[in-house]
């Protein structure tokens, strides 16, 4: 597991006319967070952001308003600004929702792949070997959201990963945590495996099924972690989504043999 020292951070993003200092703030801020490089606690400063990004403390201000809305920072009058405990609340509905849409994508793809899909995936997933083999966790992260993502897209749904994008902040967090053990990490390049597997031999049952197991991990990594750093959370963790074997995708009645 990662220390708050260990975590990867981010290089500070170039400044982009079209969406202004506030975005670049946002988006730096945002991604050191969810990569860990800013653990739950962690004090921020308005002036120290600022001076860090070039910029003025306006658009920092603007940052921060923005991500204390979307339940990554914690505004305490008086005292301060830190980055919010892990609310595993949302932890849950964003694990839940997750399932619910990529359970079903995932079952699409299996129906619809081609060999160039079939090159492209099997490419990721000897990356992410690369990866685990490197203990490369950011690495890893992101692989992991390019193979999600190809796998969306394959299902004909590419806009949908915003969607996902926007629901999987706070479970990414924990994912960050969990993936800090070397074998968490082959764990979960050889689920991986397994999906696509199933999504290659056109078995959309099967590829929904262990897309739902894959998806269940992390969140189950929650009590462990929750152990070495309790202060990293708030709430009580609510019950993963159940697993959908019955998802299938349209004129099929089950899985390939």
């Amino acid at each position: 597991m990662p220390s708050p020292r260990s975590a990867a951070v981010l290089p500070i993003p170039p400044r982009d006319s079209r969406r202004g200092a506030a975005g670049a703030a946002y988006r730096w801020l945002r991604g050191e967070i969810l990569a860990g490089a800013l653990p739950p606690g962690a004090p921020l400063s308005e002036n120290e952001v600022a001076q860090r990004l070039g910029v003025s403390r306006t658009p920092v201000r603007e940052a921060f308003i923005r991500l204390e809305n979307e339940g990554l920072l914690a505004v305490t009058p008086q005292v301060g600004t830190t980055v919010a405990p892990i609310d595993l609340e949302q932890v849950a509905d964003g694990q839940f929702l997750r399932e619910s849409i990529e359970t079903r994508t995932v079952a699409m793809a299996a129906t619809a792949a081609t060999s160039r899909d079939a090159t492209d995936l099997k490419a990721l997933l000897r990356d992410q070997g690369r990866a685990v083999a490197k203990h490369d966790q950011a690495g890893f992260l992101v692989l992991d959201d390019k193979l999600h993502q190809r796998l969306v897209t394959i299902a004909g749904r590419p806009r949908v990963w915003h969607t996902i994008e926007d629901l999987k902040a706070q479970l990414d967090r924990v994912r960050v945590l969990s993936l800090g053990d070397a074998q968490w990490l082959a764990a979960i390049h050889v689920q991986h495996e397994e999906i696509v597997e199933a999504v290659l031999a056109g078995r959309p049952d099967d590829a929904a099924i262990a897309m739902g197991r894959h998806l269940r991990a992390v969140f189950a990594s929650i009590d462990t972690i929750a152990v070495a750093h309790p202060e990293y959370f708030r709430g009580a963790p609510g019950k993963p989504a159940r697993q959908a074997p019955d998802v299938k995708p349209p004129g099929r009645t089950g899985g390939n043999p």
